[in-house]
């Protein structure tokens, strides 16, 4: 599809240099975006392209406004609505800016039904699980780890999908949206998922994550199918080379979970009572007749040097 030109015209230049780099950082998004710190220059600007969205500061006069075309006027505020037309759109505009860009894609595209996401050729979706029967052996920090190395020449999405993930160790207490929203946008018909999903996506370096459900009954909630339709959904709709889950005990259809996944890895501990938990693991799978999760599972000790490991680890595993 045709890239979207987003205009953004504000006498802070600063302020429109951050909101621009802000949405670029966002490569599934197959927009371009111009900064103008003048009027005039955004005149000159719609000479020669189309101006599809338009994000402008409230200190530039109504009727200027009305000498440029542009199929979306926002309209940055901090709080006097009073400068603003019936067909145009106040956003906040000292609030986080993944919260503005999301205010400006979500009203662009519910007006014009318009996808904006950028065809990705992928050869093949992999899906990767960490999960562990013991607690307290370093899964998470792997994960993280993990994922942050695959995304070194990778588009990779991390899902944190334990039932206490903890704020301020790896995760922050976000606003704008968490996993429970992604779940909601795969129910809805003409939703246009992909462009949701990279609203919805926060960053650690280059690895791309949803921020977890913060109540843990919900996350209990949640069905098996209802995951393995978000999943699905993911693979075909997104730009992702790579799902990496990191997967706790209290998830609906653990062991279908599991068996989706390519491949399993698996941090354990040494101790008698860790050994144990293994072992009956390994024989509930045995029960089950679920052996070949047991065929696709890396087990390991995480190290003190977990950068180096996750290394050598996606140079092993040919990732």
């Amino acid at each position: 599809m045709s890239e979207k030109n987003i205009v953004i015209c504000d006498q802070e230049v600063k302020y429109a240099e951050k909101l621009m780099e802000n949405i670029m950082e966002r490569k599934e998004f197959a927009v371009k975006v111009y900064v103008c710190s003048t009027w005039e220059n955004v005149k000159i600007l719609s000479r020669d392209k189309n101006i599809h969205i338009l994000v402008i500061d409230e200190t530039c006069a109504k009727k200027e406004r009305k000498g440029v075309e542009a199929e979306q006027i926002f309209v940055l505020t901090t709080g006097n609505f009073q400068n603003v037309s019936q067909d145009e759109k106040c956003v906040y505009k000292y609030q986080c800016v993944d919260q503005i860009l999301s205010e400006i894609l979500e009203t662009y595209f519910e007006r014009t039904k318009e996808n904006m996401m950028r065809s990705v050729k992928k050869e093949s979706v992999k899906m990767l699980a960490v999960y562990s029967p013991i607690h307290r052996a370093g899964k998470t920090s792997f994960a993280v780890a993990f994922g942050k190395e695959l995304a070194r020449c990778k588009k990779v999405l991390y899902l944190n999908l334990e039932e206490y993930f903890g704020y301020g160790g790896i995760f922050t207490q976000a606003d704008g949206g968490n996993l429970g929203d992604v779940l909601y946008y795969t129910r809805q018909e003409n939703s246009n998922f992909g462009l949701r999903l990279g609203m919805l996506v926060r960053k650690m370096d280059e690895l791309d994550y949803i921020p977890p459900m913060p109540v843990s009954l919900d996350l209990k909630e949640v069905l098996w199918e209802e995951w393995e339709v978000l999943l699905k959904q993911i693979v075909e709709d997104s730009v992702y080379e790579v799902i990496l889950l990191d997967v706790g005990e209290c998830v609906q259809g653990l062991f279908q979970m599991l068996d989706l996944c390519d491949r399993i890895y698996m941090p354990i501990l040494e101790d008698s009572i860790s050994q144990g938990k293994l072992r009956q693991y390994e024989e509930n799978l045995q029960t089950l007749q679920l052996e070949r999760l047991s065929e696709k599972t890396y087990s390991f000790i995480v190290p003190q040097d977990i950068e180096n490991a996750v290394r050598r680890l996606v140079k092993e595993e040919r990732l």
